[in-house]
């Protein structure tokens, strides 16, 4: 009778951990290859179809933007860890909201090589060829997997997808400032990305209204994939703690308690952290009108309340 309580218990805490190693996984992975990919293109001898070497590596969207990703998907280990540490993986709004701007600097780049640089330069010249796989193919896919599939901890909206797009049009706007109003004569940049070809055709604020609307048709297809993956995940967290008979008291409170009982037999030992999402999706089953306060202390107190064994 306790098995299926206990197989309950067990698939919560395998999601969680699951999440939790994955994370640590993919996020080592961009940051070693991404920084592995930047050596390369720092120490590259320049060819017809990149010139920007050394420093002048910065001049492109593409090493900015895969080494935004492996900055942040550095900064997401530690609350991956934690997630293994305290059962509970949890990142803060702040955070998936960067994770969402580098990673669609990335995907920008992988949408870009795709559609425009494979049919006119070959698909295994721009996205297979030396470190070209890392920055053009693997880190994207990487960064996209994460992003959706993983790390998927909050619900986003419009203006969110707006906010991602701005790294994007500061660079094209910055583009466009050393491109082609200092120029390369006077310590600007090349045109690598061949504007002026399309300016020919194309006034600049065109083109430029024309980047922000494509990178918001793609910010808002991973917003949507985002939301889907979070909005299904949470459905089936709330289904088992409203559920779950390991909670099942014909009050809040007790259930409160469980939870804190069955928290404390996992402690290693850390600082306790307050599951007040956990507690707040628990309510929902009792509507009991207490406060998310009230519920985190009643969670605090059971928790450090002293066992019998301990009171020996």
């Amino acid at each position: 009778m306790n098995k299926p309580k206990q197989d309950k218990k067990l698939n919560a805490l395998k999601v969680n951990n699951l999440r939790c190693i994955l994370a640590i996984i993919v996020c080592i992975l961009i940051c070693v290859m991404v920084f592995f990919a930047f050596v390369y293109q720092i120490l590259a001898t320049p060819n017809e179809l990149i010139k920007e070497v050394g420093w002048q590596s910065f001049h492109l969207f593409t090493i900015l933007s895969n080494m935004a990703v492996a900055i942040v998907a550095g900064m997401c280990i530690p609350f991956a860890v934690d997630g293994l540490r305290y059962h509970n993986y949890h990142l803060p709004r702040w955070f998936v909201h960067l994770l969402y701007m580098a990673i669609f600097g990335v995907t920008i780049t992988f949408v870009i090589a795709v559609t425009v640089l494979s049919p006119a330069v070959g698909f295994y010249r721009v996205m297979i060829y030396k470190h070209d796989i890392v920055l053009h193919t693997l880190c994207p896919i990487f960064s996209i997997l994460l992003f959706i599939f993983i790390n998927s901890d909050h619900t986003l909206d419009f203006k969110s997808s707006v906010i991602a797009v701005i790294p994007l049009m500061v660079y094209a706007i910055l583009y466009t400032v050393m491109v082609f109003v200092v120029g390369e004569a006077a310590g600007g940049w090349r045109d690598h990305y061949q504007i002026q070809r399309i300016a020919e055709h194309v006034p600049i604020p065109v083109l430029l209204i024309a980047i922000f609307l494509i990178g918001l048709l793609v910010s808002n297809l991973m917003r949507f994939a985002h939301n889907a993956v979070h909005k299904r995940r949470k459905a089936a967290m709330e289904h088992y703690y409203q559920q779950a008979d390991a909670f099942s008291y014909e009050d809040i409170q007790s259930a409160v308690q469980a939870l804190a009982r069955i928290d404390r037999q996992r402690d290693m030992g850390g600082e306790l952290t307050v599951p007040r999402r956990i507690l707040a999706m628990m309510d929902k089953k009792y509507q009991s009108g207490l406060s998310i306060k009230e519920l985190c202390k009643i969670y605090i107190d059971a928790y450090y309340q002293a066992e019998p064994e301990d009171a020996d």
